[in-house]
C-alpha cells in the first residue's frame, strides 16, 4: 500500500514588544494563523466491496441514467484518491468472510447483506468494525439518512450497518399503502389523498371505502377475480395495522418493565377489524400481481421497495416500470391511533452494507473510502430528488413516503426470535377471520413472556 500524506503547514507570527520608560509595559502579544492542507493520495490501495445485487450497485451501461451516473461515481473516486473499486458478486451471508479471515487471506472491506445474514454473523465472530471507531469517517452524518431507518444495524448500542443511502436506491420499509389513481379513477371513486386531507383517513371511513370501491368495479363489469385491497404477506401487514391503532411491539408498563405492546385491547381490535375486512371480501393475502401486473386491485400494501425501486430485466413487476399512475399514502388509522401514527417498520430482513475489521486495508483508509463512495451522485439531491420527479407522480406521495421514513417503527423481530415468529402466524389467522383477536394473542402468550425476558432495550430508549 502506498499513501502519501502532503502537509502545508504555513505559520505567520506577528509579534510587538515595547519596552517603555515609564512604569507601565504592554504584554507579548502572538498573533499565529495556522492554515493545513492534505492530500490524500491511496494510489495502489484495492477497496472490494462484496454484494449479492451485483447489477444494483453496478448496472450494465445505458440501463438508467442514475446506473450511468453511479458507474461514472466509481471512476472520479478513483481519480480522485488514486485507488481502484473492485465490485465483486459475493454471497448474503458472512461465511465466505470468515473462511477469508481464518486462512489469513484478504477478505472484502465491505459486505452489502441483510442483518441477518453477513451483519449479525460477523458481528457475532467479531469480524465487523463499529462505524464508530472508523477514522475519517463519521457514521451519523445526515448523507446516511435518519437513524431510525438503521434500526438493525445497531448491536448492542453500537452502530455497525450503513446504508447506500443518496443513490438510486430509497430506504426500503413494509407498510406503505399504494392505489391506482387511474383505475380509481375511471370507477369515479375519491383518492385516499382527499380523506387524508380532510382528516378523515380512518378505519371506520376505510371500510366503507373498500366497500365503495368493490360495488364501483362491479358495475364497471370487473368479475370475481378483483379484490379492493390485497397484501403482500399478511405476516407483515398485521403490524402496519397494529402500529395505525397506537401499538408498540415492545413498551414500558408503569414500572418501567419492558412488556409486550399489542398483546391488549389495541392489537386485538387491530386483528378483529382485518378479520371483519377479510370476512367482507375486502381484504386479502393475494400478493403483488393483482395489484400491479394484473390490476384487479385497487389498493396494495407491501414493502415500499415495489413502490420506488427498478430492477434490471424485470420492470413489470414494480410499480416505477408501470405505464398508469400510482400514488402513495400512510395507513388510515384505528380508534386508538392518530394522524401521526405511521404503518412502516423495519424488519430483519434489511439489507445494509458491513465494514469488515480484518479486510487487510487499514480502517482509516476504509474511512476516507467510505465518505468519499456514499456521497450523493448528483446536485440534485440525490434519492430525495430522483424519487421526487422521476418515480412518483405526485408530490403527496413523496411527502407520505417521507414522513414514514423517519418515523419509521421497530418491530423486535430479532430480538424476540421464535415467539415473533409465532406471534405473526398467529395474527394472520385472525387478520383471516379465523379467530379472534383474543384467541391469537393467548395462543402465544407463554412463549411471548418468556422471549421478552431476553429483551434489554428498546429502540426508543437508544435515540433517547
Amino acid at each position: 500500500m502506498k499513501r502519501i500524506i502532503s502537509l502545508i503547514l504555513s505559520i505567520v507570527i506577528l509579534s510587538t514588544l515595547v519596552l517603555s520608560v515609564s512604569c507601565a509595559q504592554e504584554e507579548e502579544v502572538f498573533d499565529m494563523d495556522f492554515h493545513v492542507d492534505y492530500v490524500v493520495d491511496l494510489t495502489g490501495v484495492t477497496f472490494q466491496w462484496g454484494t449479492g445485487w451485483l447489477t444494483q450497485f453496478y448496472p450494465n451501461e445505458g440501463f438508467s441514467l442514475v446506473g450511468d451516473n453511479m458507474r461514472q461515481h466509481y471512476r472520479d473516486i478513483e481519480a480522485e484518491l488514486g485507488c481502484n473499486i473492485d465490485i465483486v458478486a459475493w454471497e448474503d451471508g458472512g461465511r465466505r468472510v470468515m473462511q477469508d479471515v481464518a486462512a489469513g487471506m484478504k477478505t472484502c472491506d465491505l459486505v452489502d447483506s441483510h442483518a441477518t445474514n453477513a451483519g449479525i454473523e460477523l458481528y457475532k465472530a467479531g469480524l465487523l468494525a463499529a462505524l464508530d471507531d472508523i477514522p475519517n469517517f463519521n457514521g451519523y452524518d445526515e448523507k446516511y439518512g435518519p437513524m431510525r431507518f438503521r434500526q438493525y444495524g445497531i448491536f448492542d448500542g453500537k452502530l455497525y450497518g450503513l446504508y447506500q443511502y443518496l443513490w438510486d436506491f430509497p430506504p426500503e420499509f413494509h407498510g406503505i399503502m399504494s392505489f391506482n389513481v387511474d383505475l380509481l379513477s375511471s370507477l369515479g371513486v375519491a383518492l385516499p389523498y382527499e380523506y387524508q386531507e380532510n382528516g378523515t383517513w380512518t378505519w371506520a371511513n376505510y371500510k366503507d371505502y373498500l366497500m365503495t370501491i368493490d360495488n364501483a368495479a362491479s358495475s364497471a363489469g370487473y368479475g370475481n377475480e378483483f379484490i379492493p385491497h390485497t397484501a403482500q404477506v399478511l405476516t407483515r401487514d398485521v403490524f402496519s395495522w397494529m402500529f395505525m391503532n397506537g401499538c408498540k411491539v415492545i413498551e414500558k408498563d408503569s414500572n418501567g418493565n419492558y412488556v409486550c405492546g399489542v398483546n391488549n385491547t389495541k392489537g386485538m381490535a387491530t386483528l378483529d377489524f382485518l378479520g371483519e375486512l377479510s370476512d367482507l371480501k375486502l381484504y386479502e393475502e393475494g400478493g403483488t400481481d393483482p395489484f400491479i401486473k394484473n390490476q384487479t386491485a385497487a389498493i396494495m400494501t407491501s414493502e415500499s421497495y415495489f413502490t420506488t425501486h427498478f430492477q434490471e430485466g424485470n420492470e413489470s413487476a414494480y410499480l416505477p416500470g408501470q405505464p398508469w399512475i400510482y400514488g402513495v399514502v400512510n395507513y388510515p388509522y384505528g380508534p386508538d391511533g392518530d394522524e401521526n401514527c405511521v404503518s412502516g417498520f423495519v424488519h430483519k430482513g434489511r439489507r445494509l452494507n458491513w465494514v469488515v475489521a480484518y479486510s487487510g486495508n487499514e480502517l482509516s483508509d476504509i474511512g476516507i473510502f467510505l465518505d468519499h463512495l456514499f456521497e450523493p451522485i448528483d446536485e440534485e439531491g440525490g434519492w430525495k430528488s430522483s424519487l421526487s420527479y422521476s418515480v412518483f407522480h405526485d408530490k403527496r406521495d413523496f411527502e407520505n413516503y417521507l414522513k414514514i421514513l423517519e418515523n419509521v417503527n421497530y418491530n423486535h423481530d430479532l430480538s424476540l426470535g421464535a415467539a415473533y415468529s409465532n406471534l405473526e402466524s398467529s395474527c394472520v389467522f385472525a387478520a383471516q377471520g379465523k379467530r379472534t383477536g383474543a384467541e391469537a394473542f393467548e395462543s402465544v402468550k407463554t412463549m411471548i413472556d418468556e422471549a421478552m425476558k431476553n429483551v434489554t432495550w428498546v429502540y426508543e430508549d437508544l435515540i433517547d
